[in-house]
């Protein structure tokens, strides 16, 4: 990972350039996958999207992290919690791991990861067909279990399907 790149809580006040930072990965992890008229617009409710935050952040305690580079740029954000759904595979999940495309490969997916979710064990939810985000999940010890949920419309129809890992002894990487 770049030594110039710090993890920590997102800041209150830092949460509209978080989700522009959040739709920026959208962006290049979606591309070609949703219409470039969805990808345009993410900015559009970003307003909307912040008091959203903003009252959760009170509401929950639960805080995402996000990687900072050495001008202060966000250039990476995780979240995670407790499982959601009816009968969840673990108690963890990893709601949202994303990092702009020049950071790829670093290993700053993987450390904002053991920031939000530590060694316990979790699930996630992916885009089916997202080959680098799955590949990205089994280096962290995430498989599919077989769940599928289908998306909205503007998902195209397509679906996410689950991973699950067992709890880590050490750090997946």
């Amino acid at each position: 990972m770049n030594a110039m790149v710090t993890i920590r809580p997102l800041r209150i006040h830092e949460i509209e350039a978080a989700l522009r930072m959040k739709n920026q990965g959208w962006r290049q992890a979606y591309r070609g996958k949703l219409s470039e008229e969805i990808l345009a617009g993410l900015d559009d409710s970003i307003e909307a999207q912040a008091e959203a935050w903003r009252m959760g952040f009170d509401a929950t305690g639960v805080v995402p992290f996000v990687a900072v580079d050495d001008d202060g740029a966000i250039v990476g954000i995780a979240g995670g919690g407790a499982t959601r759904g009816d009968n969840p595979p673990t108690d963890v999940e990893l709601f949202m791991i994303y990092v702009l495309e020049e950071h790829y490969g670093t290993g700053l997916g993987q450390a904002l990861a053991d920031a939000v979710i530590g060694n316990a064990a979790a699930c996630v939810w992916v885009l089916d067909g997202n080959e680098r985000a799955i590949a990205f999940y089994r280096k962290l010890g995430f498989e599919p279990d077989g769940a599928k949920e289908q998306l909205s419309e503007r998902w195209n129809g397509l679906n996410d399907i689950r991973m699950v890992r067992p709890a880590m002894s050490a750090p997946a990487h």
